[in-house]
């Protein structure tokens, strides 16, 4: 069984993104930090709440539109990687939803990027078509962020991203976009680090987490039983 730790399409961003009451869509609002009563992205994380929502979504992922699938072109690769314009974006993105703010680790952390591009390899992300919407994805950030802070995305002040990404989260699309980069943030956070994410256990020392036994194993990962 495929050991991912997968969210829904709606995806849990714990810094910037909280539900609003009698809404099943989490949206993004100004509140800055995990929750108004005052806890700590690692003691939200923990929570009973956001346990159960993790494990209740078990086995989904934010979809890709289907236009995005039927014109999708990636063959099977080893590897993969983004240009330096895609990863710099992607990078400041990553920071944007899961910031190193002295609250546990930052996306940097974790190799959110790394993880991705180990992730763009994974056949059934490539027949998903997720990496032509990223690819996608960042051309229409980057020209959102042109038109509102006359930047390119990466070159914008934090504050500038923050708010281009707010203004993105107010379409479908740009939601959808933006919960499938949680999705594998979140994977780089909490899956083995043979995986290339999750540096050093950062992520599961971070939780307190101990992580199940037996781990996976070079030759005995998930994709070597696919």
């Amino acid at each position: 069984m495929r050991d991912l730790f997968q969210l829904e399409r709606r995806a849990l961003r714990v810094s910037n993104l909280i539900k609003q009451p009698n809404n099943p869509v989490l949206v993004v609002t100004d509140y800055i930090g995990p929750l108004q009563s005052g806890l700590s992205r690692r003691e939200f994380i923990k929570t009973g709440v956001a346990v159960g929502l993790l494990s209740c979504l078990a086995g989904c992922k934010p979809s890709v539109p289907s236009a995005v699938k039927n014109t999708q072109q990636q063959t099977l690769t080893s590897t993969f990687t983004f240009t330096p314009f895609q990863a710099g974006l992607l990078s400041a993105v990553f920071l944007q939803l899961f910031p190193d703010d002295g609250d546990g680790p930052g996306a940097s952390d974790i190799n959110a990027l790394g993880y991705l591009e180990w992730a763009m390899t994974d056949p059934q992300n490539i027949a998903d078509g997720d990496t032509d919407f990223i690819i996608q994805g960042i051309g229409w950030l980057d020209e959102l962020s042109r038109e509102m802070v006359s930047k390119p995305y990466a070159r914008a002040s934090r504050d500038e991203q923050h708010q281009v990404l707010l203004k993105t989260s107010h379409s479908r699309q740009g939601e959808n976009w933006m919960a499938l980069l949680m999705y594998y943030l979140t994977e780089a956070l909490l899956l083995d680090p043979i995986y290339g994410g999750n540096t050093d256990q950062v992520g599961w020392k971070w939780l307190q987490h101990q992580p199940g036994f037996p781990r996976p194993v070079p030759g005995k990962t998930y994709r070597d039983f696919e």
